[in-house]
Order: C-alpha cells, then structure tokens, then sequence
C-alpha cells in the first residue's frame, strides 16, 4: 500500500484549514482522514484539526474489524463523535462558535476501501483512464442537478455551489455515506474542494496518468492547482494498493 497526502494553503488564504492525516496499521490495512474547516477566525483550522486527529486516535486503539457491518458502525460512530466534540467546543467557546468541517474517511484493508463523508470534499477513484467520483457532495446545487433544475455543467459555475446541507460540528443531526469497493491496481483520490475546483477532470487524469512515482504525481497536482487555481486550501490524498499485496 502506498499513501501520499499533501495539504497547501494555496496562494490566496493566509491559513489553511484543510487537515490531510493517515495512520496505517500494517502492510495491508490503513485510515485516511481528509477535513476542510470552516468558521470564522482559525477555528476552521481546529474544527479539521480535531476531527481527523480525534477519529485517527479511536482508529490507533482499535482491534479487527469482524464484517463490513461493523466497519459501517464503527466509521458512522467516530464521525458522529468527532461532530459532538467540534460542536461542543464551538458552543463553549465564542470565537469557535458555529466552526465546522467536512470529512472524508477511508479504511483500506487488503484491497477493499471503505469510505463514509459529509460535506462536499471527494473521494474519486481513477480507473481504466476515467476518473469517477464515489462520493456525493452534500450541497444545495447537488440538490438542484437530482431535481434535474440546473445542469451538471451549470452546477460548476453556480453562485451558491458552496453551500453546504451539512457538516461535521455544524448541522444537528449527520446523514454520513457509506460506500464499500475494490481498489486492485487504481488509483484512490481524496480531496478538498481547491483540487477539484482548481482542476478540470481531465488535467487530473493527466496527472495521474503518468509513467511516475505517486509521490511525483502528488508533487504534480499541488503544482497545478496552486497554478491554474490557488484561490482556496488544497488539500488530497492519492492511495494504491497492488494486487499482489
């Protein structure tokens, strides 16, 4: 298993409140922890920070998962209880009151990925030169496209596709996903919204498409983003895991 994560706070934002974190256990079993924090000030930052580092302790301490029941369980509850801690803080506090963050989270045991969300930062995998978005972006323009109101393309240029129906410390109760699927030879992608907002589809397939290291295609994408975009925190993970592995 291979795992690189990069974090920039691009060329606009004087602090970067994307938090990128992964743990791996053993040759064939890791988490990885993607946040994007919001609220005023730096609370942003600590929202994230807390989340991913909150659900990577409860992850250090963990023994092995039994079936996939239990892993949906376990990764629905850690976000739930990462949400509590952010909101309470927030509520305790008047310069952290109302932060939040999104969450992506992915547990990788032996070619499987496992991967709960909330928010509108992504998990995509790169597969047969097409890059597929697995997760589906909690927002209100997400919503008008299913209602068939605006189109995917106009969805990308909306004025209110930032808008969020919910996020971790934020929203009252979560509504958290859960996709399970096969990883093989592929390509796993985890990022903010200052990748995929800095980058067409394509320029990433690009990237990733390359005869290099994984490391040098993650060294290529922040290059990029930060070039064509850079107006926001970039923050992703790219992750592989061979066959033979």
């Amino acid at each position: 298993m291979n795992i690189v994560t990069r974090s920039d706070v691009g060329k606009i934002r004087k602090v970067n409140q994307d938090y990128v974190r992964s743990y791996q256990k053993s040759n064939d079993e890791a988490l990885i922890v993607l946040c994007d924090g919001m609220g005023g000030h730096n609370a942003g930052e600590i929202a994230s920070q807390m989340t991913a580092d909150n659900i990577i302790e409860e992850y250090q301490s963990l023994g092995e998962f039994g079936s996939i029941g239990e892993i949906r369980e376990w990764m629905h509850k850690v976000i739930n209880h990462a949400h509590y801690k952010v909101r309470r803080q927030g509520e305790e506090n008047a310069k952290e009151e109302g932060m939040g963050t999104t969450v992506v989270l992915v547990l990788c045991i032996k070619g499987q990925v496992y991967i709960s969300h909330v928010g509108d930062s992504r998990a995509y995998i790169y597969q047969d030169d097409q890059l597929i978005q697995l997760t589906k972006d909690d927002t209100l323009v997400n919503v008008l496209v299913d209602a068939g109101t605006i189109s995917k393309d106009e969805a990308y240029f909306h004025p209110q596709k930032n808008i969020l129906l919910q996020a971790v410390g934020v929203s009252e109760f979560l509504n958290i996903s859960f996709i399970s699927r096969s990883l093989n030879n592929d390509i796993l992608l985890i990022c903010s919204d200052g990748l995929y907002n800095s980058l067409f589809d394509k320029q990433i397939i690009d990237v990733l498409a390359l005869d290099i290291s994984l490391e040098e295609k993650g060294n290529e994408l922040l290059t990029l983003a930060n070039k064509f975009g850079g107006k926001d925190n970039i923050g992703f993970a790219l992750v592989t895991v061979k066959e033979d592995e």
